[in-house]
């Protein structure tokens, strides 16, 4: 062999390592499909929606789910697009503050099914009702700032979107307050129960937290089909069932191209903090998690305070203020 075959072949090699390692970091080669959004009608806002939206009704559409009703709103803004995702089902349009965003110039967008988008027999699935939102919105400013909040299972609704549905290529900045609670649903459930989660976080000191959803066990029962926390020990089927409905898992991307912050309650009144440092703690991007103290309840944030002494929502306002940019 010449020298220069030799270096063609060379060369060859280092583009194939290059582009496989490029693939793994950033973007999934095989992402989940998006549904789509359709019979679009103006409505009347209902409570909840910020003010001077804009409503619609609407379907989404999905492989492996039924379709689901959804109302949307947006508000006029310049700067960009901020979407917000309420927790539990998501049949509430997300909440605020908004008033530092709506300063700043973003537009707010929202959603709220007419039923639980979990509900279906299989989380992973159902999760692209609100990954299909997400695409939606983006679809419509594609070349301005697009981040998102999520509390609870809405921040699980963007961690499914970033590990599974491809949206990784379009946020640029998420906040995940209480959550994602779907993280690992297997630890979740199973028995013999597993011991609490270390938490570490970037700004506070660590802390324990239980993954188990002892109160929620009823309506993770209902979601996956398999009784969350039986009396005795779980079966291998539904181990293996609930690990195939959650957001990590075998297949699930790592890496984003997407800046992430969670904030979590230091309380222990449910697995919020556990599942959400779980999902953190296996993210290779970027990161910080901030420790609240003071929570109302389990996940009530707006009484809540960072280490240093701030009050959450103005945190979070600022944090997302500060990232919410299109990267140069």
């Amino acid at each position: 062999m010449n020298q220069g075959s030799f270096n063609l072949i060379r060369y060859v090699i280092i583009l194939a390592v290059f582009t496989s390692c490029a693939l793994g970091a950033r973007g999934q080669v095989n992402p989940r499909t998006v549904g789509t959004v359709s019979n679009i009608k103006p409505t009347a806002c209902p409570a909840g929606f910020a003010n001077q939206a804009a409503c619609s009704t609407a379907v989404v559409t999905c492989p492996d789910v039924a379709d689901i009703g959804v109302t949307f709103g947006l508000t006029p803004g310049v700067s960009g697009t901020i979407v917000s995702i309420n927790g539990t089902g998501g049949t509430e349009p997300g909440g605020g503050p908004f008033s530092g965003y709506v300063e700043a110039g973003f537009s707010i967008a929202q959603f709220a099914f007419t039923s639980p988008w979990e509900d279906g027999g299989d989380i992973l699935a159902s999760a692209c009702r609100p990954a299909t939102m997400l695409d939606f919105f983006h679809s419509s400013h594609p070349d301005k700032p697009y981040c998102a909040q999520g509390a609870s299972a809405g921040a699980a609704a963007l961690g499914y979107a970033l590990s599974w549905y491809g949206l990784e290529t379009q946020l640029d900045n998420v906040e995940m307050i209480v959550g994602p609670v779907l993280t690992n649903i297997q630890k979740g459930c199973e028995v013999p129960q597993i011991a609490p989660v270390t938490i570490t976080p970037t700004n506070g000191l660590p802390f324990s937290d239980a993954p188990q959803f002892f109160a929620e066990a009823k309506m993770v029962s209902k979601w996956t089909g398999q009784q969350c926390l039986p009396s005795g020990e779980s079966s291998s089927s539904a181990n293996e069932s609930w690990a195939a409905q959650s957001i990590f898992q075998t297949g699930a991307l790592l890496n984003y191209g997407t800046r992430l912050a969670g904030w979590g309650c230091d309380n222990g009144l449910n697995p919020s903090s556990a599942q959400s440092y779980l999902f953190f703690s296996e993210v290779t991007s970027p990161w910080t998690w901030t420790r609240l103290s003071d929570c109302t309840g389990a996940e009530g944030v707006s009484t809540a305070v960072t280490p240093q002494g701030v009050k959450s929502s103005i945190a979070i306002t600022s944090d997302m203020l500060a990232q919410c940019v299109k990267p140069s």
